[in-house]
């Protein structure tokens, strides 16, 4: 009898992880997580009330570290934006509510079980039974990856509290140690400097911008070109060639090719939006500390040397600027105007639901044309971030007559790799749009992917480099250019070569 509660226990316990890994897309890395095996040996010798107290704490690591580990952002930074939260779409908050109902009736199962009889005739019996449940579990992973490897390996060495690795596990476990790993990380970050990186140097795309555009020649400012610099939410570099070759099938067009020299290439890349947001602007991994940074600490990055040579700078994003402190530090950073969800829906820009609630990218692509048409004499520099291919996404596609996935065996039109193939295709279609539209002067435009895309199942996870990400860069063509050379639409670089790709900040 005890033993068949525990063991009901032991099962149901998950069930609040096991719901959010399925509706809030967060990485299912294990079935069972050790914590709460550790909460029944416990539940056994302690009062009910402690015992709800920690289940329910154990409940919210547990899927608070799973959600740190999916999208690549410390525990620590996640718990500072929990703003973001109410920027969920419909659905999003209806499964978050659901997730918390069934957190609460777990507690509660927990609390009403009958622990002075258990205690009184099957304690031992009870605990030994978790203990070897446990401990069951932690042994076929441990041999599975250690035959994996080839060697002794421990699988639950826990990565860095400011150095998440969202590739962390590909392969389904058995065990979950969220909590272990929680503690371990917070232990070993006591004995390293916080955001060490963050005066660091790192290869980035918007490098580029520069050295293309002779910014320290001797141009005037009526021949200086008009900049953009794109980061697309989740475009990552696949295993698969046709699907790189499909999103960026859009940069083949004639039109295009007619008007620009189209370069390909990847950059590597690390954790979140924000850590890209970071590479691509300062060339720096300061990651999450670029929200605290004080001016002084971003003079040196890119909207700050363009001001400095003339250029107006415009930062755009389809979410609240209160979203990852984006109105504050955005203004910090340089950027003269800044539009967000709320100035844009003043405008009369449409709204898309996906993970999150905002603005339509292909709107913001006609918004931003708005911004490059001729006026003035000082030349521009456009800064997207763009939002609806953040995980995760919507299935079916809501462009899957528009943008076919390529054949593949997770490309069916009801799989999410295909819905975020037609979501990425679109924000590259709308770019081409832009890009072939009337502009004001010749303009150089940089697309790059911010991080893989963090996919919760572990099979389309590792269909994904979570080294590199690829980038597109425009060169306008000179008026002295008569030929319209086509540049063939290859795909990007293997992963084992691209890894050791990528434009350098000097």
């Amino acid at each position: 009898m005890g033993v068949l509660f525990v063991l009901l226990y032991a099962i149901a316990a998950n069930i609040p992880f096991w719901i959010a890994s399925r509706w809030l897309s967060i990485l299912h890395d294990g079935w069972f997580s050790i914590g709460y095996i550790a909460v029944g040996v416990l539940a056994l010798f302690v009062p009910r009330a402690l015992t709800a107290f920690m289940l329910l704490a154990v409940i919210v690591v547990d899927i608070g570290f799973g959600v740190s580990q999916s999208y690549g952002i410390s525990t620590f930074d996640l718990l500072r934006n929990l703003g973001t939260l109410q920027e969920f779409s419909g659905a999003r908050i209806l499964a978050a509510a659901i997730v918390a109902i069934f957190a609460l009736l777990v507690v509660g199962l927990a609390v009403s079980m009958p622990v002075k009889r258990i205690r009184k005739f099957y304690g031992l019996r009870a605990a030994g039974c978790l203990a070897a449940f446990a401990l069951v579990c932690l042994s076929v992973d441990f041999a599975t990856v250690t035959s994996r490897n080839h060697r002794m390996t421990n699988p639950f060495v826990p990565a860095p509290i400011d150095s998440i690795n969202p590739g962390y596990s590909t392969e389904l476990r058995l065990s979950r140690v969220h909590l272990l790993r929680l503690t371990q990380s917070l232990f070993m970050s006591s004995f390293r400097r916080d955001y060490q990186s963050k005066s660091a140097h790192v290869p980035s795309a918007a490098a580029l911008i520069e050295n293309y555009a002779n910014l320290n020649s001797s141009r005037t400012q009526a021949e200086t070109p008009n900049l953009v610099l794109i980061l697309v939410e989740s475009w990552g570099l696949s295993t698969d060639q046709l699907i790189n070759k499909g999103l960026a099938e859009a940069y083949s067009q004639q039109d295009l090719l007619s008007r620009y020299e189209v370069h390909q290439g990847t950059v590597p890349f690390h954790g979140s939006t924000i850590d890209a947001e970071g590479r691509e602007l300062c060339g720096s991994g300061m990651s999450f500390h670029i929200l605290i940074a004080q001016r002084q600490e971003l003079q040196a990055c890119l909207p700050d040397r363009l001001a400095s040579l003339g250029y107006q700078s415009v930062a755009l994003h389809g979410m609240r600027g209160h979203v990852f402190n984006r109105s504050v530090w955005w203004d910090r950073i340089g950027f003269q105007k800044r539009w967000f969800r709320d100035q844009l829906q003043n405008e009369g820009l449409p709204d898309c639901v996906g993970a999150y609630v905002g603005t339509c990218d292909a709107a913001i692509a006609e918004r931003i044309e708005k911004e490059l048409e001729p006026q003035g004499t000082n030349p521009t520099f456009i800064y997207w971030v763009t939002l609806h291919s953040h995980l995760p996404v919507p299935v079916p596609s809501p462009f899957k007559d528009a943008f076919p996935c390529p054949p593949g065996p997770y490309l069916s039109p009801q799989s999410p790799l295909c819905s975020w193939y037609g979501l990425v295709a679109n924000v590259n279609h709308s770019i081409v749009h832009l890009a072939t539209a009337r502009l004001g002067r010749p303009t150089i435009f940089v697309i790059v992917g911010d991080h893989a895309p963090p996919f919760s199942d572990p099979v389309l996870r590792g269909q994904f480099s979570w080294a590199v990400v690829p980038y597109v860069l425009l060169v306008p063509r000179s008026d002295q250019q008569q030929t319209t050379r086509v540049v063939d639409p290859k795909s990007f670089p293997s992963i084992r070569a691209a890894s050791k790709l990528g434009p350098q900040v000097k």
